[in-house]
């Protein structure tokens, strides 16, 4: 009979779940079942619990971990193999660590995530405009009106919520699977790493609005290059604004004249 994975047998207490600014639930999770791989003293290649388990283990349901394994697959921590289970990669970790701490992400790799989503993000737009039915429509519209009210009373965790599900909406408006599930992966990690380093979302709540009205008004009258132009133009300002939270971070003695 097969043993139980290293690391199940004894794991340390995690600790608890970070304060302050808002992180969604499978970010938490992920940083926690980090602390599992390095409290077990678990190396490349070896396996971990499985989902159930580990949901046991952290006191949240099998699909929160799913997500959360999604996210450390797709940042190089762990690999799954299917029918076997999960196991520690051996492999590069480009995005740095999981935490709340300023993690050693290449700035290079950032842009090159922006990049990407932007290239991803207008070719889901661009679909969204021909296939786009009518009910996806309204659910783009709550979402954009969710995003509005939450800007308005400045609630970041709720802005983040929709702001996500705004963007998850046109893309799986596309009806193509594969870039839905690539928009949506780069979106996470984008949300990730922009959490580590500024701590939320750059840049104005009710600027970032407009936008998606730009955005959403395009889809509706079914003008694809406007659309198009309107979705690069959104990702260029996160961009623009990530940047000056960084360069504040960096080197914060230039804010402050001197005497």
């Amino acid at each position: 009979m097969a043993g139980k994975p290293r690391g199940e047998q004894s794991m340390a207490v995690v600790s608890e779940e970070p304060k302050g600014s808002y992180q969604p639930r499978y970010e938490i999770i992920a940083a926690k079942i980090i602390e599992i791989i390095q409290s077990a003293h678990l190396q490349p290649s070896d396996r971990l619990p499985t989902e159930q388990s580990l949901g046991e283990q952290l006191g949240v349901s099998r699909a929160m971990v799913r997500e959360a394994i999604k996210l450390l697959t797709a940042s190089g921590y762990v690999r799954t193999r299917r029918g076997s289970g999960i196991y520690v990669s051996d492999g590069e970790r480009p995005f740095g660590t999981v935490g709340n701490n300023l993690p050693p992400v290449d700035p290079d790799q950032v842009l090159a995530l922006f990049e990407f989503r932007s290239m991803q993000e207008a070719q889901t737009v661009q679909l969204a405009i021909e296939r786009i039915t009518l009910p996806e429509l309204r659910t783009l519209e709550q979402a954009l009106m969710r995003n509005q009210q939450a800007a308005e009373v400045e609630q970041l965790e709720k802005f983040i919520e929709s702001d996500d599900a705004f963007h998850l909406c046109i893309a799986r408006a596309s009806h193509n699977l594969f870039l839905a599930e690539t928009v949506e992966t780069a979106l996470r990690l984008q949300r990730w790493t922009i959490k580590m380093i500024t701590g939320g979302a750059p840049g104005s709540l009710q600027g970032s609005v407009e936008q998606h009205k730009a955005i959403f008004q395009a889809i509706k009258d079914g003008h694809a290059e406007e659309a198009v132009q309107e979705m690069k133009n959104h990702i260029e300002t996160t961009w623009q604004a990530y940047l000056q939270v960084v360069r504040k971070r960096l080197l914060p003695e230039e804010q402050a004249p001197s005497q």
